[in-house]
């Protein structure tokens, strides 16, 4: 290992006598971004190590830190010690103090994670012993729910089975699995939306196609873009006269193999059309003021508004849709929210002969749970 690698453990050392953790976090970021190389890292490393088992909830309690530089050392520190002690069967290894850290949710979730699987080494089957009450755990809820569905499929009763499945259901933030527990539910007789559960957002109002003059559309603006938006409206195509257009997602069956569950494609409303911009129209109420976060993707590029304010713009042609792509934040005030996505059209040619025109987006919160919400588009009187 080269010498400077040993830097961040300087600080720990001086942590270990006196140093507030505050101080031992800002001095880890600032080692790790300058990463300055010194004489006193390699004996400073080994005084750490030296200092054995013993020294790893420290260690564990110091990744609790944005810093993943700093983390990353801090592991490393971790793994030498445990194997070092593994090497003489792990007697010496602070299992219950590790168990502790691990059972808090407040932790950093990589730290918590390195706890338990030193743990589950020494004494196998806890973690499944623990996943059974962890469905809504930060760090830990996939392998609980992956465990929850495999328990439900050995159920024999109906109304048993069918409350375990929606417990799993209600507690998924994985696409996947929000699917597998939705089509055993369906088997049961039971209909629940994924779209929903995942916070995608599927009634729209829809314009274009507008010209995007030689795949200059993204840097263009054009009229839905420039104030409140006007459902009323009629503006000039790239050929007629356009007007916004009802449009309402169709998801399809949770086990139908689908790519996707909400997948906005602006080709049924609007038609095909090449070089060409379109427009989606929401709104959404919320109880009161919040943070959320926006994950989504789009063919072609990227632009979305709330409420007025331009919050995020991503432009890459022909880089097809996939789950999550983008995520940003942007808050949502009491009540109504206006909502305006922009796509881009790239023009056909030979390596572009099926061109795609679709978007996705939903709103969860940090832990991707879709976040509580209302439609707030006036009521759809005629289908598009």
């Amino acid at each position: 290992m080269a010498r400077g690698c040993f830097i961040p453990l300087v600080v720990l050392l001086i942590a270990h006598t006196a140093m507030p953790e505050d101080d031992l976090l800002k001095s880890l970021r600032v080692v790790g971004k300058e990463g300055v190389n010194s004489s006193a890292a390699r004996v400073a490393w080994d005084r750490v190590i030296v200092r054995g088992p013993a020294v790893l909830p420290e260690l564990l309690q110091a990744m609790n830190t944005s810093d993943t530089v700093a983390a990353n050392w801090l592991r490393t520190a971790f793994d030498r010690i445990v194997e070092g002690e593994m090497k003489n069967g792990g007697k010496a290894l602070p299992v219950d103090a590790l168990l502790e850290f691990a059972k808090d949710p407040r932790h950093a979730g990589r730290a918590r994670r390195l706890a338990l699987e030193v743990v589950e080494r020494l004494q196998t089957g806890t973690s499944a012993r623990l996943f059974a009450g962890w469905l809504e755990d930060p760090e830990f809820s996939y392998e609980a729910i992956a465990l929850a569905l495999e328990s439900a499929e050995t159920i024999k009763d109906k109304e048993t089975a069918v409350a375990a499945y929606r417990a799993a259901f209600t507690a998924c933030r994985d696409l996947q699995q929000a699917r597998l527990a939705a089509t055993q539910l369906k088997a049961r007789g039971v209909e629940v939306s994924v779209a929903d559960h995942m916070g995608f957002l599927q009634d729209w109002y829809c314009v274009g196609p507008f010209d995007a003059k030689g795949m200059k559309g993204f840097q263009s603006v054009y009229p839905p873009e420039t104030g409140k938006v006007d459902l009323a409206a009629e503006y000039q195509g790239k050929e007629v006269k356009i007007r916004w257009k009802r449009y309402h997602v169709r998801e399809p069956p949770p086990n139908g193999g689908a790519a996707h569950v909400a997948l906005v494609n602006l080709r049924e409303p609007l038609g095909d059309a090449a070089d060409a911009v379109g427009y989606a129209y929401t709104a959404i109420e919320v109880a009161a003021p919040l943070e959320a976060e926006f994950r989504g993707a789009a063919d072609d590029n990227f632009t979305i508004w709330v409420n007025g304010q331009r919050v995020f713009g991503f432009e890459e042609y022909r880089n097809g849709v996939r789950l999550d792509r983008h995520r940003f934040k942007a808050k949502l005030q009491s009540g109504k929210n206006a909502i305006l996505v922009k796509v881009c059209q790239a023009p056909v040619d030979a390596s572009n002969t099926e061109p795609n025109w679709e978007f996705l987006l939903r709103i969860v919160d940090a832990s991707g749970k879709a976040i509580a919400m209302k439609n707030a588009l006036p009521p759809d009187t005629k289908k598009d």
